[in-house]
């Protein structure tokens, strides 16, 4: 076996095995709807809970 039939024997493997690859469909999934907000009116005004919890949480403070 010479070398110039080894190369163009690996070049065509390379080609077919590359080409297998690229033909593969590319799946994007679906975003997870968005969990908006909920009020938190436990404690009074201004708590809200922590999407996916059950804990309230109250974010506050002023500038000088």
């Amino acid at each position: 076996m010479n070398i110039k039939s080894l190369l163009l024997g690996s070049a065509a493997a390379l080609v077919a095995v590359s080409g297998a690859r690229a033909a593969d469909a590319v799946v994007v999934a679906e975003p997870e709807p968005a969990e908006y907000v909920r009020i938190c009116d436990v404690y009074g005004a201004g708590y809200f809970y922590i999407p996916g919890t059950e804990t309230c949480l109250r974010i506050g403070g002023y500038v000088r």
